[in-house]
């Protein structure tokens, strides 16, 4: 064996290593720059969660506060000793009885009982002899011990705070603020030092991931590199267009499944409540007959543009097939999903599309505790039914038990 051959092999071998290497490195830099980006940008969408969940858990537990005190306010409404009190025009037994109660009496145009300044409020009617003589208040107060009371029991580092619903958000900071009562509002935030130190830790956990996989690319896999990121963004393409419909760019029925199963779920295991909306375009099969398929095409993408901008943020608007469209919303409940389908009705009446006019009818229905996708799905699906028996463009509640939704 020539002496020289052995140097000679190993000097080409580290040549074309370092040639190659030095080709893979711009593309292999690019894939690793992409998963950076997203890596963060996915630690900034947990926050914008994590604040959002606390901001709805927080204003959730004011609501049942606030109810509490609803409630105690209905029942000294009821009590004899009152309805007496009033009738008498006891002044001081009707200053006790507000006192002894925790609630604002307002009679005749006098107030009785102590008014808390920075409460948000419940009035409930008080009829006396048959009429209206003014109103028992629930009053709960927003302090710091009403804050303690609806903060969540988590430590993710949010923090809560009162504030008024027309003050800006702060700058800097990722927050979420959501109404209570008049000009009242809980702000969910989280401070900036938590947050740059885990924007810092989401950096440097994919700086040396993505350094560790650049070196073991750069060393064993550039001849298969170039094939598997074409095959990756090939099957990336793919993914993203079996999930959306082609013609109005929202989710198709597949992918709407997914979320609806996924929100299911995650309702089920934080007990929150959970609605889904079910709309038909009334009688579009004339737009069809009349202007063409074309038109009609034209239609549904304008329906899907008003859907889209009136759905929140965390909503799910797809197209479920034909002229038919359908919302997940969490955190919903009947009246406030109903509400939302009446505003999409109304939207889309308002609404024409050169001489083509349409209407909506929808289907309204909440989760059960044991619900599925398919049950969510076919008490919808049932209400819809009915507003279309019922004359058409107009919305439908499912009214359901438990064991309706078992059966």
């Amino acid at each position: 064996m020539n002496r020289y051959a052995s140097p000679l092999g190993f000097g080409l071998r580290l040549r074309l290593m370092l040639t190659l290497t030095a080709v893979a490195i711009f593309p292999i830099a690019c894939v690793s720059y992409v998963i950076v980006r997203d890596e963060v940008r996915n630690v900034t969408r947990t926050i914008d969660f994590e604040v959002r969940n606390a901001a709805l858990a927080a204003q959730a537990r004011f609501a049942r506060l606030l109810d509490q005190r609803e409630l105690q306010a209905v029942a000294a409404a009821s009590s004899p000793s009152l309805r007496r009190a009033i009738r008498l025009n006891e002044t001081n037994r009707l200053e006790q009885f507000a006192t002894r109660n925790e609630v604002l009496l307002e009679i005749d145009g006098r107030q009785y009982g102590r008014h808390l300044a920075n409460a948000v409020t419940a009035p409930v009617q008080l009829v006396s002899g048959g009429r209206d003589v003014g109103s028992v208040v629930a009053q709960l107060p927003v302090d710091e011990t009403t804050l303690q009371r609806v903060t969540p029991a988590t430590d993710n580092g949010v923090r809560l705070a009162f504030v008024s619903r027309d003050s800006p958000e702060p700058g800097g900071t990722r927050s979420a603020t959501l109404p209570l009562g008049g000009t009242v509002g809980i702000r969910a935030y989280l401070p900036r030092d938590i947050e740059s130190s885990r924007t810092h830790d989401a950096y440097m956990r994919v700086a040396e991931a993505g350094l560790l996989a650049l070196l073991a690319l750069m060393l064993l896999t550039f001849v298969l590199a170039r094939p598997l990121l074409r095959t990756f963004r090939w099957t990336e393409e793919q993914a993203s267009e079996a999930r959306i419909d082609a013609l109005t760019g929202l989710a198709n029925r597949r992918a709407f499944e997914e979320v609806l199963a996924a929100e299911i779920s995650r309702a089920q295991r934080f007990e929150h409540q959970l609605a889904i909306v079910l709309l038909d375009l009334d009688r579009f099969k004339q737009i069809n007959d009349s202007f063409g398929h074309a038109a009609g095409d034209v239609m549904l993408r304008s329906v899907s543009h008003l859907l889209t901008s009136l759905a929140r943020q965390g909503d799910t608007v797809a197209r479920w097939g034909g002229e038919e469209f359908v919302a997940v919303l969490p955190e919903t409940d009947l009246p406030g999903a109903r509400r939302f389908a009446e505003r999409l009705r109304r939207t889309i009446e308002a609404h024409p599309v050169g001489e083509m006019r349409t209407t909506a009818s929808c289907g309204v229905a909440t989760m059960l505790p044991v619900d599925t996708v398919e049950a969510l799905l076919a008490a919808a699906d049932q209400a819809l039914y009915e507003a279309k028996s019922n004359g058409r463009n107009r919305t439908e509640t499912a009214i359901r038990t438990s064991s309706s939704a078992v059966a």
